[in-house]
């Protein structure tokens, strides 16, 4: 069955607008915004593991790679494994490496400046750290994925707390990964394991969960990423269910998407078109209807700026973009 374009439910209305991806971004798996409409993303498949600096515009195929950092420094990424990415205060574009376990900072523009942190479980050390984000304050916020805790740090690296221990109990995590922060400066976690989203204050103290496991609606099978909106909307990518679930502010299931790109990206157009097998192939399948789902969601942001929702699609290279459409009305048909 062909996909929903656009998808509306208790007064939220998301519209598909277009898709990028392709070659060009292989293996993403991460995402963040810089300034104007740079657009940073992590890249780790085929042993080739990336940090890439995009503009993504409004319109499609309005998609350009500015700059890899991996071309600037190549040994830097050698022996690199970049999860997640944030852009500070500053412009400084901060990565998590999951191979080295530490966070590598860049300016803008891809130089490396200094690696944060080292192996351990000490405070200011990493386990395989992911979600990386800025607080309000310039201060970030980090998953500690296998020390199963948050760290707060300032810029430099400086402990300012952590919180969370290994567990299944409110305030314990189990791998957490995505990490947000809404409005307020609480903390979201997407607490992968434990199949839930946990919220905490900016101090680590307990607030809340969406915690239901399961492939129903408002249900989680092992959550990726989460994110907010200025409205209060939690929207959390649904890893293993293949989908993206919207709640409101007070943590009520609204809507699901699971997906919508009926059209190619252009930098996939281009590839097809240029190789005739995968042409003819693509061709003779029954229906093309399974390529416009996720495949295993890894991160979800929200545009402020442009009042759009931009999902990392990871298994199919690619990102999904949503315009959020304000006093949307359903057509009315007199027949």
């Amino acid at each position: 069955m062909p996909p929903s374009l656009t998808t509306s439910a208790a007064g939220r209305t998301y519209d598909f607008s277009h898709v990028v991806g392709g070659r060009q971004i292989t293996g993403v798996v991460n995402m963040a915004f810089g300034e104007n409409d740079d657009v940073y993303v992590t890249k780790k498949a085929l042993a080739f593991f990336d940090v890439e600096l995009l503009k993504i515009g409004k319109e499609p195929g309005d998609e350009e790679v500015i700059q890899s950092f991996r071309a600037k420094d190549f040994d830097l990424f050698e022996n690199s494994w970049p999860s997640c990415v944030a852009v500070g205060p500053n412009l400084d574009v901060y990565v998590t490496d999951e191979l080295r376990h530490l966070i590598m900072v860049f300016d803008h523009d891809g130089n490396f400046i200094r690696n944060i942190g080292e192996h351990g479980d000490q405070p200011g050390q990493f386990d395989r750290p992911s979600g990386i984000v800025f607080a309000n304050d310039g201060s970030l916020y980090v998953s500690d994925t296998k020390n199963h805790r948050i760290q707060h740090l300032t810029t430099t690296g400086e402990v300012i707390t952590t919180f969370g221990e290994p567990g299944t109990n409110k305030g314990q995590f189990n791998s957490p990964w995505g990490i947000d922060l809404d409005a307020a400066q609480n903390v979201l976690v997407a607490d992968h394991v434990n199949n839930r989203i946990q919220k905490f204050d900016s101090t680590g103290n307990y607030i809340s969960a969406i915690e239901t496991p399961g492939s129903g609606a408002g249900e989680l099978n092992h959550p990726s990423d989460v994110t907010t909106d200025p409205d209060g909307n939690i929207y959390i990518c649904d890893w293993a269910n293949n989908r993206v679930q919207v709640f409101d502010e007070s943590e009520n299931y609204v809507l699901q998407m699971g997906g919508s790109a009926v059209e190619l990206s252009k930098w996939q157009k281009r590839y097809i078109q240029g190789n005739p097998d995968v042409y003819k192939a693509r061709r003779r399948v029954d229906t093309l209807d399974p390529e416009t789902g996720f495949a295993l969601p890894t991160g979800v942001e929200f545009d402020t700026r442009t009042n759009r929702l931009f999902v990392v699609d990871s298994q199919r290279w690619r990102i999904q973009i949503f315009n959020k459409l304000e006093d949307y009305a359903e057509p009315q048909f007199n027949i």
